[in-house]
């Protein structure tokens, strides 16, 4: 099996509480930030990261583009190894969480990325206990030229707006956005953005109409539609996301529709954690492959595979 990753040489997650993680799918932070991002890729832990990776070692915290490539689906590992090399070390990919605010309580999501999950789960604590944040960026690296926003929800507050300021040659950055669509873009945003090489923003949706209102409590899709007539206006490229466990596998082909409507692209991936919502864990299994197995949707082959060998 081999394990290597680029992103070890040119990528960082930095999450709420100032924790930093090599991806995303991290569970385990490495290292934390105190706002400086310089020096985050030279750091031990990173350094132990591209010996383990070079040598083709597993790496705790790589499970799932290991699960994904053993089910012949392109993993995130695989992606980063076609657009990144692994000879030299510069921070050219950036994803951030400022914080966990969110207005939102999905189904898969807990306190740790939602305000709302927080206050939920914990009506009488504190009102600021529900927050988690980063500290303040002093620096952003020349070398950088992809930002990802992550959340909560990165619309709801200023701080990205913040970060872009900071970025010296946006003609030759791509911006991108993960947003559950229920805040549009203000004139200043929009003016902002117009500045930078692309626009992206990947609009999480994993139901069509009551649907995702019933697994992303506290949407409405009223404004997820009107959010995406923007985006269309806009002509910022728009990529609907999709999320598929066992409370939203009979909505997809309702969805299907609603994309093929819009022409955007679609992505989809199955939520292995919480365990107790993976698609694997729905009372008729069979029912649900068949039903999934007519459709035309993104990542099919693997979705069935992920079936096939859970139920083996």
């Amino acid at each position: 099996m081999e394990t290597k990753c680029a992103a070890f040489w040119h990528h960082t997650n930095i999450r709420n509480d100032n924790r930093v993680f090599p991806c995303c799918r991290f569970k385990e932070a490495v290292s934390t930030f105190d706002g400086n991002i310089q020096p985050i890729l030279f750091s031990e832990a990173y350094d132990k990261l591209r010996e383990k990776s070079s040598n083709n070692i597993p790496i705790t915290g790589c499970e799932k583009c290991y699960y994904e490539e053993s089910l012949g689906k392109e993993s995130l590992r695989q992606k980063f190894n076609k657009e990144y090399d692994t000879e030299t070390v510069s921070l050219e990919f950036l994803e951030i969480g400022f914080d966990n605010i969110c207005n939102l309580t999905c189904d898969g999501c807990w306190a740790e990325f939602s305000s709302a999950w927080s206050i939920k789960l914990n009506p009488d604590a504190p009102k600021n206990s529900h927050i988690r944040s980063i500290d303040d960026i002093t620096d952003l690296p020349s070398t950088i030229n992809k930002i990802l926003f992550l959340g909560g929800e990165p619309l709801m507050t200023n701080r990205h707006k913040r970060l872009l300021n900071m970025v010296a040659d946006p003609s030759g950055t791509e911006v991108v956005y993960n947003t559950n669509g229920t805040f549009m873009l203000t004139v200043d945003v929009i003016e902002l953005l117009r500045k930078f090489k692309s626009v992206e923003f990947i609009v999480s949706i994993d139901g069509f109409g009551k649907l995702n209102e019933q697994v992303r409590h506290g949407s409405d899709w009223g404004d997820i539609i009107e959010f995406l007539s923007q985006l269309r206006q806009l002509n910022f490229k728009t990529t609907i996301h999709t999320v598929i466990h066992r409370n939203n596998w009979h909505g997809l082909k309702d969805l299907e529709g609603l994309v093929r409507h819009l022409g955007v692209d679609w992505t989809t991936n199955v939520l292995t954690y919480p365990k107790h919502l993976d698609i694997t864990t729905v009372e008729d299994r069979k029912a649900c492959r068949d039903f999934i197995a007519e459709l035309k949707i993104p990542n099919k082959e693997y979705i069935l595979k992920h079936l096939d060998k859970e139920i083996a």
